[in-house]
């Protein structure tokens, strides 16, 4: 598995520790700040554009399937996203 990042939407976690993040619209996440690149720091209920470290699984017909850390809120800890949305750094 080769690590990856994927572009989400950053919401402030239940704790100081973590980000809430969104892949998809609609699978969600609580993962360590550490996992989490931000510009900036999202405020009360908004969320920022960032991009969470995961690891690819497998790329098919423009999609990737990718495994992140943390906890799962909705979905599974896996998820298919648009290869478009993978990067490097």
């Amino acid at each position: 598995m080769s690590a990856v990042y994927i572009r989400c939407k950053v919401s402030l976690g239940l704790f100081d520790t973590e980000y809430y993040v969104r892949v998809n619209g609609s699978s969600g996440y609580y993962v360590g700040k550490d996992n989490v690149k931000v510009q900036q720091t999202p405020q009360g209920q908004q969320s920022v554009e960032g991009r969470v470290r995961g690891y690819l699984i497998e790329k098919k017909k423009g999609k990737a399937l990718v495994e992140l850390p943390g906890e799962a809120v909705v979905g599974g800890l896996r998820a298919w996203v648009e290869t478009a949305d993978l990067t490097a750094g």
